[in-house]
């Protein structure tokens, strides 16, 4: 995780260069207008974990380690009380990043219980050791017995998803 990672909002909106350029068509900022990103040239779209509408990344670190972790994302609104799994609480679609609607309020992130002998890492390549963007990473979590993979868990994505 970033250092300040546990301090942003979980559906924070992407750095896609396009999406911040608005004489670009772009189908996050304007659905329906195109995708600028696909077929251009541009290392920091991601390749994994896209759509056709769209290939905008997500800028946190953490969302690869949570999905990797099997989390799940609790949040109400006046409904009532409701929570998803964090691979299913981001959305695939360009008009909205998360299942989150008007009025709803992230209330916490719960990990369920280690699985026993578990190990896991988290993965990230960056142009550079200091604060940057991940141009790829992966988060893994596996147990082994007796040689055998009883346990795999993992969210891989170029870049951050």
């Amino acid at each position: 995780m970033q250092h300040g990672d546990h301090q942003r909002p979980l559906p924070q909106r992407t750095r896609c260069v396009y999406f911040r350029d608005t004489a670009s068509p772009c189908n996050k900022r304007d659905p329906g207008s195109g995708c600028s990103a696909i077929g251009s040239f541009n290392r920091t779209q991601a390749i994994l974990g896209t759509s056709e509408h769209c290939i905008a990344s997500n800028p946190l670190d953490m969302n690869v380690a949570l999905v990797a972790l099997d989390a799940t994302v609790h949040f109400e609104d006046t409904r009532g009380k409701r929570s998803v799994s964090f691979d299913a609480f981001h959305l695939d679609t360009p008009d909205a990043e998360a299942v989150l609607e008007a009025g709803d309020l992230v209330t916490h992130v719960t990990l369920p219980a280690p699985v026993e002998g578990a190990r896991s890492v988290y993965l990230k390549l960056r142009d550079r050791a200091s604060y940057e963007f991940a141009l790829a990473s992966a988060g893994v979590v596996i147990a082994v017995k007796d040689g055998r993979i009883v346990h795999a868990l993992k969210q891989a994505t170029s870049p951050a998803v």
